[in-house]
């Protein structure tokens, strides 16, 4: 090409290039330099894109210290700037330009290429092999920009940069990155997808604004070896993550992200290595899944909204976390997942307000409401849920596995008619503490729950009217302190438990359910009579069980009456279930002997018949049955001789009573029979006890 061809503003440009000195067009006056107004500028600021890309391609041996490289400002390319596979061997920088049809950079090599403040109908870059960066700051493209593949041993800017096509905008599939990507306030109308990059150093996408139908952000498959930092970001429609692996921190504190009833955040089976962060006022509109994830350092979920009324509002199955999980003052509505995750430290909710959603369930009403869902965790630390912790629906950590401490103080839970907190099956390292303040309106299910120290329900209120307060059924714990702030609404269920130390509240017992309940101790160790009461409120009924736990409790601290006290009382309880003829038996042995428990009361009946047989017989003494034979009359020993079936005093054969002290006589021989009778049942039960 001729110098004579060029018009002024090219030889102005062919001029400064071997010195790679900038060419200014702007006027100075931003309204007339304006990129977004290029085609209006006239021919003194207009360059033809053949001659920009034959200055690119020319052999040009640098003049002294000076390197030749295009560097035009202001200035309107016509026709299109076509570099598609060749080797340019000058880098380029564009500043605030307007180009009238999108550059070609498809399968070229070259230095570096700077687009910044520019106005560009669209980029093709696929494949390019760029030897430095690729700055499109400030940019505002009105077509596709496409960087399919493309590799840069330098960064990639689109920091401030704006593009208005809907559909997909910017394509960056595959590419690399030998020092990261910047895309700062980043504004896009249409999906930008980064599925695939390779980047060596930081991505960042501070306060990026993205907008789409369908997915607004694409980071599927992304490898970083330096942090992803997404802060601030203001994305309409969903963020996908899949398969994305980030060494450094991996950030979007502060985003909001709005997908209203569908998938926000689509983050399957990422790595993320220097932590997993969604604190500083997050808030995602939609489902955010994290699923098979797995984050080395800390999961931060701390203040952050998650909202989907009608499902999932976090969906972390299978999540593993080899450090902390921090979801202090976490917003939820809709049913936050973390079943079968893994936890290596532990698991912060503090002050968290959760609104549970309905999900498919075998029941009457087809379903059930959970907000916490975290069956068959693990974690090696502890699970804090106090400082104001609130769920409408179901805490759920049936079979999970709990390092250290499960603290609820003073959590709100709230599910009536169904579970208010599930823990059968877990295994708690220390123990659960449920108290001061805790309310429950719905069930609290430990079934078959193991815990190494304590249950702490002291000021605690338990409410689940017409069904189970407490189900802790086969529950293994050392200590019980069970001292809620009032009686539990509902039942107690304790049946087979196996608890240390038992410590409740006479002013707080309620309906309960407790056979095959064992303990080594009761505190307070009231006297036999008053804990006869809480026996008596067993939901079941009769049932041996508690009374003889309580007796063995009793005289295991040597407290040998208040034992009889409790077997006499099951004794007597058992009688009314039984069938007529063995109620009237039973009746007579309590009255005798006190079923073998009382054997004072047969001296005493024996004393009192004993007593009325000889005043009887001292008023009427019976006549000898062989006169002038026998011994002399003796009232007492006569009455003795008809009591004492066994033994012979001889009275009872030598005198013969008549009229009515004969009825009297008989009468003495079948209460002697029927005392003696009874008080060898009574004292071979007593005795079979021991």
């Amino acid at each position: 090409m001729r110098v004579e061809e060029l018009s002024e503003a090219e030889r102005r440009m062919w001029e400064a290039f071997p010195f790679g000195e900038e060419v200014d067009f702007t006027t100075g006056k931003p309204e007339e330099d304006d990129p977004a107004t290029g085609a209006a500028w006239g021919t003194e600021r207009t360059v033809r894109a053949r001659v920009i890309a034959a200055l690119l391609m020319r052999e040009e041996a640098p003049q002294s210290h000076r390197i030749p490289a295009i560097r035009i400002k202001g200035a309107r390319i016509v026709e299109r700037l076509d570099l598609a596979y060749s080797t340019v061997r000058h880098s380029a920088r564009f500043l605030s330009c307007h180009f009238e049809l999108d550059p070609s950079l498809y399968w070229t090599r070259c230095p570096q290429v700077s687009f910044n403040g520019s106005h560009l109908p669209g980029l093709s870059g696929s494949n390019a092999q760029i030897d430095g960066h690729l700055r499109l700051e400030g940019c505002v493209f009105t077509g596709l920009v496409e960087l399919r593949g493309t590799q840069l041993a330098g960064s990639l800017t689109l920091s401030y940069a704006r593009t208005s096509v809907t559909g997909l905008a910017i394509d960056c599939d595959r590419l690399q990155a030998g020092h990261g990507i910047s895309a700062i306030e980043l504004e896009a109308a249409g999906q930008v997808r980064f599925s695939n990059v390779k980047v060596s150093g930081t991505v960042i996408m501070g306060r990026a604004r993205l907008a789409a139908a369908g997915t607004a952000l694409t980071l599927d498959g992304l490898l970083a070896d330096g942090g992803v930092l997404c802060k601030r970001m203001a994305v309409t429609g969903m963020v996908s993550l899949r398969n994305a692996r980030v060494a450094g921190p991996f950030s979007f504190s502060g985003t909001t992200i709005d997908n209203p009833g569908r998938m926000a955040l689509r983050g399957s089976r990422v790595t993320a290595e220097g932590g997993l962060y969604f604190g500083g006022g997050f808030t995602a509109n939609g489902t955010v899944r994290l699923a098979d994830s797995r984050i080395d350092r800390e999961l931060n979920l701390a203040e952050a909204r998650l909202i989907h009324p009608d499902g999932d509002a976090l969906q972390a199955e299978e999540l593993q976390v080899e450090g902390t999980v921090d979801a202090r003052k976490l917003t939820a509505r809709g049913r936050v997942d973390l079943t079968q995750a893994r936890i290596a430290g532990s698991l912060n909710l503090d002050g968290a307000d959760l609104d549970g959603t309905r999900t498919p369930a075998a029941g009457p009403d087809g379903h059930r409401l959970v907000a916490l869902d975290g069956d068959g965790m693990a974690m090696g630390g502890g699970l804090s849920c106090s400082g104001g912790f609130r769920a409408e629906g179901a805490v759920r950590f049936a079979d999970a596995r709990i390092g250290t401490f499960a603290d609820f103080t003073g959590a709100h839970l709230r599910n009536p008619g169904g579970q208010a907190l599930d823990a059968a099956g877990a295994t708690i390292g220390r123990g659960l503490q449920c108290g001061r303040g805790f309310t429950a309106e719905g069930e609290v299910t430990l079934i078959g729950t193991n815990i190494g120290r304590h249950l702490y329900l002291n000021d605690a209120t338990l409410s689940a009217p017409g069904g189970r307060a407490l189900a802790a059924w086969q529950l293994e714990v050392r200590e019980l302190y069970l001292r809620p702030r009032k009686a539990p609404e509902g039942t107690v269920d304790l049946r087979h438990a196996r608890i240390g130390v038992l410590r409740d509240a006479p002013e707080t017992w309620s309906r309960r359910r407790q056979d095959g309940l064992v303990y080594d101790a009761l505190d307070p160790m009231l006297p036999a009579a008053r804990r006869l009461a809480w026996l008596s409120a067993d939901g079941d009924g009769y049932v041996p069980q508690p009374y003889e736990q309580l007796a063995a409790d009793y005289r295991r601290l040597g407290q040998d009456a208040d034992a009889r006290t409790v077997l006499l009382a099951k004794q007597r309880r058992r009688r009314a279930t039984l069938p007529l003829y063995a109620r009237a038996w039973g009746l007579l042995q309590d009255v005798t002997v006190g079923y073998g428990y009382r054997p004072v009361r047969a001296a005493v009946w024996f004393l009192a018949l004993l007593v009325a047989g000889a005043v009887v017989f001292t008023l009427d003494i019976p006549p000898r049955a062989d006169p002038g034979q026998g011994p002399a009359f003796n009232a007492v020993v006569y009455a003795l001789d008809l009591l004492f079936p066994l033994i012979d005093f001889g009275q009872e054969r030598a005198f013969q009573p008549v009229g009515s002290g004969q009825w009297v006589a008989y009468g003495l021989v079948l209460s002697g029979w029927v005392l003696a009778t009874t008080i060898a049942t009574g004292v071979s039960r007593a005795l079979s006890r021991q």
